[in-house]
């Protein structure tokens, strides 16, 4: 048996739509990727954005890190996460941005 915060965890706790990516990212993917931002406590240097599939590292003096650039699909995204996940890094947030809005 799976826990954590001594809830159990296996796949029919979780319905199937909260294991499927959001309506809002499947778009973007479809048509070739999306720009992310990807919010972690920890810090890594620049010298891992190779190996984060080039996404810029932004480091925050609370101890936190900001992620961004292209992902190509939902395959190198969940790499991404998974890479970060290895790290032991904790994952705050993850946000599809809309580049059309920053110009």
């Amino acid at each position: 048996m799976n826990t954590q915060n001594g809830n159990r965890l296996d796949n029919n706790t979780v319905n199937r739509e909260e294991r499927d990516i959001h309506p809002c990212c499947a778009g973007s993917f479809r048509s070739g990727g999306g720009f992310f931002e990807i919010h972690v406590r920890g810090h890594l240097d620049s010298t891992w954005s190779d190996w984060l599939e080039g996404l810029e590292v932004k480091l925050f003096d609370n101890g936190e890190m900001l992620l961004s650039g292209t992902v190509v699909d939902q395959a190198a995204l969940m790499g991404i996460l998974n890479k970060l996940n290895g790290l032991n890094l904790t994952l705050l947030s993850v946000s599809q941005v809309d580049q059309s809005e920053k110009h």
